[in-house]
């Protein structure tokens, strides 16, 4: 995937939170502009912070269930508040029923303050 220092130009969430694309651009006063665009299927859980001016440095794949460990308390209260997509019992049952569906996870950061993750199925680029 190109995304390594990447801005994000604008992220798009459609299908009713199903689809969400990321569209890129890498580009500085002199040089060409290139663009990519990320774009992360059949979305079951997602949640960004800090969205202004972000360059992307990495994005990473982890299994949902340490995904969903590392943030239980967050999932857990959202769940609370706003019910939670595919929601088990608890946060472990969560996670376990997600890699049982055939989801991923990953981790999307930046330089300057951004930080987001997904849970999907698929994730391609273009």
């Amino acid at each position: 995937m190109k995304y390594h220092d990447f801005h994000i130009d604008k992220y798009e969430v459609s299908d009713r939170g199903k689809t969400i694309k990321f569209h890129l651009v890498y580009g500085y006063d002199g040089e060409e502009t290139d663009t990519s665009d990320i774009t992360f299927s059949d979305v079951a859980l997602y949640n960004f912070v800090h969205t202004d001016n972000a360059i992307i440095t990495d994005i990473y794949e982890v299994k949902p269930s340490e995904l969903i460990e590392e943030k239980s308390s967050e999932i857990t209260e959202w769940n609370r508040m706003h019910r939670v997509n595919l929601w088990e019992k608890d946060p472990t049952s969560y996670g376990a029923k997600l890699e049982s569906l055939g989801y991923k996870a990953w981790h999307i950061e930046s330089a300057i303050g951004f930080y987001g993750f997904v849970v999907a199925k698929e994730v391609s680029n273009t």
